[in-house]
Order: structure tokens, then sequence, then C-alpha cells
């Protein structure tokens, strides 16, 4: 996850490919029994992949950062993985602001119903200056887990699904933008949701989801309102929180993620400010959209980490919680799961 440096964003986080087809989207079923899951994850297997991409940027000068030969292992690892499901794979290549040349890698794995689909993604990039193990390549061991499931399924899923690794999130959120920004607006109808994994290995973990009708920014500008903040210091804030950009279909992908935290006894954050900093950005307005992250902000002298190790060497597999793969995984497969019975 790249977490942009502006003082709005910094403020708001201290406070607080070939898709084709039109349909138009019904809503969400009701939520119904959330302790039934359509598929389970297996979480220790999602360390084997962690381990294989931390060897990779051990051998490549320590990360996996776009364009890096790190980076371009990382993309070969995926490629082999999907090859051992036998699935089709596209890589689609791109060129981010610094015009480095990164690589997106779609699956697609063909549904009953050839005019719509679900995409799930999670960047595969690291930052330079580490091994990005939990950001975020426990979003990539995922979603690799998903491919693998899905792909020994006998029934094809009812929508087509599409898995995709972006590149260069770190720079620019650029690998999500560039395929983002192809897709015509009958693709864009198609697409029942796009669900966005990053940072989900988190020890002691606060689990963050998108807020579709942004509560929690009223929250904040009561908070900040109480604590003495004078008007045209939040104004600013809080207004370009709220002109984050919506889709009518978030509130139900929300309404069903908190229900499954819920039966789960879990506490969540709803957010919109981690939203704009990660491969929800692009999809933003246009398609329904969901997003699980797992924070555990902590003040480290001046610094503010939201993960132990956020963006450092010491990201690596020693911080990495199998529970907290599982809590993600377990809600990931629900989501999928509500969305294949519509």
């Amino acid at each position: 996850m790249k977490l942009i440096g502006s003082s709005i964003l910094m403020l708001a986080l201290c406070s607080a490919v070939s898709l084709s087809g039109c349909v138009s989207h019904s809503n969400l079923p009701a939520v119904q029994n959330t302790s039934v899951q359509p598929m389970k994850l297996d979480s220790s297997k999602m360390m084997i992949h962690l381990q294989s991409l931390q060897t990779i940027a051990q051998q490549h000068g320590g990360n996996r950062a776009v364009g890096s030969k790190g980076g371009l292992a990382s993309a070969q690892y995926i490629l082999n993985e999907a090859k051992k499901s036998g699935l089709q794979v596209q890589m689609i290549p791109f060129e981010n602001r610094s015009k480095t040349v990164g690589q997106n890698i779609i699956v697609e794995i063909q549904g009953e119903y050839k005019d719509s689909a679900v995409i799930v993604g999670a960047h595969y990039d690291s930052v330079k200056m580490g091994p990005g193990i939990n950001d975020n390549g426990t979003g990539v061991a995922l979603v690799l887990e998903l491919m693998h499931r899905l792909a020994a399924q006998k029934e094809k899923p009812k929508h087509t699904v599409y898995l995709a690794f972006w590149d260069s999130e770190e720079e620019g959120i650029a690998g999500s933008q560039a395929f983002a920004e192809k897709l015509t607006p009958e693709q864009l109808k198609g697409i029942k949701a796009y669900i966005n994994v990053d940072m989900v290995g988190t020890k002691n973990p606060e689990i963050l989801i998108a807020d579709a009708d942004k509560s929690s920014v009223n929250e904040l500008e009561t908070m900040l309102k109480e604590r003495g903040m004078n008007k045209e210091d939040y104004q600013p804030l809080v207004d370009s929180l709220r002109s984050v950009p919506s889709h009518a279909g978030d509130q139900a992908l929300e309404d069903q993620l908190k229900a499954f935290f819920k039966s789960k006894n879990l506490n969540i954050k709803e957010d919109v400010s981690t939203l704009t900093a990660s491969d929800t950005a692009p999809f933003l307005g246009k398609v329904p959209v969901a997003s699980i992250i797992l924070f555990n902000e902590q003040m480290k002298g001046d610094e503010l980490e939201f993960a132990p190790c956020y963006h450092k060497a010491c990201d690596t597999l020693d911080g990495i919680d199998p529970k907290s793969l599982q809590i993600a995984a377990d809600a990931v497969t629900y989501l999928f799961g509500v969305l294949n019975r519509e």
C-alpha cells in the first residue's frame, strides 16, 4: 500500500483483459448465514507463498520493486503458479510516471455468465526499501490461493473471475490505473465488484473496510470539533474525504463485510482515506468496490507506522500472523460466495 504523504491524508490517518458485455447491477442478496463459507483457503499455504516471495527479495537486492530483478522474479513466480492451475493468463505491460515498465498479471477463470465479472486484486510490487512481505506479499498469497481453489472446483463460478496482480502500486498506483482507464463504459457495467486485498498479515490488527456512506467522515468531523480544532483547519480535510467518488453498489458490499466480521465477533473500522492510497482508487465511483486492509498503527518516535515495519527492510515473514491471513481469506471467500449467488 502506498499512503500518499499529503497533509490532508496524514491528518485523516493520524486522527482516527477483456471484460465483455453489459449488465445492470442488482442489489446483493440479503445477508444470510455468515458462518457458511463457500470455500476455505489455507493460511499455511499462503505462508509458503510468502516464504517464496521473501527468498526472491533476498536473492535480488532485498526488494521486489517495479522494474527490478526482484519484481520480475515475483511476476515469474505468479505466472508459474497460474500455470500449475492450468488457467489463462495475460501479462499487460504499462509505463509508470518514472517511465519504468511494469507488468500487470491478469488470470481469467471463465464463469457461466460471459457478460459479468468479479475482480479480486492485490499489488505484487514492494517498495525499494524492503521485501514487502506484509505490504503486499500477503495480498498476493491470498489471491494465489483463491486462484488455486477456484481452479480446482468442478463447477464454474457464475460470473467470470479476474484475479489481478498489479505492479507499481507503490509508485503512483500505476498498474491498476493503467488497467482501469482502458475499460469501456459497457465493460465497467459488467463488473459486479472489485475487491482489493492489501496488508492482510498484520499482527494484532485493526480491520479496515471501505466506508461506502462516509459515516466515518462525519465521526471524524465531530471529533475534531470536540477537540477544539478551528473549522478552517479541518474543513478541507473532511471536504476532501467526502469528495472521494463512490458507487451505488458500494454500500451492499460494505454491509456484507460488516455482517461477516460481526458474526466472527471482530471489530472493524470503516475507512475512506486509504481508498485513494491503494489499488481501489482507479475503480472508485466506476464499479462497486470493497477493500480489506489490516492496520496496526504505532508511533515510532516522530514517525507513524501503519503496521510494524511498514515500508522498511524488516517487513519480512517474521512479522506475519497466519491468523490474520485466515481472517482476511475467510472474509474474501465469504464475499465472493455472496456475489456468486446473484
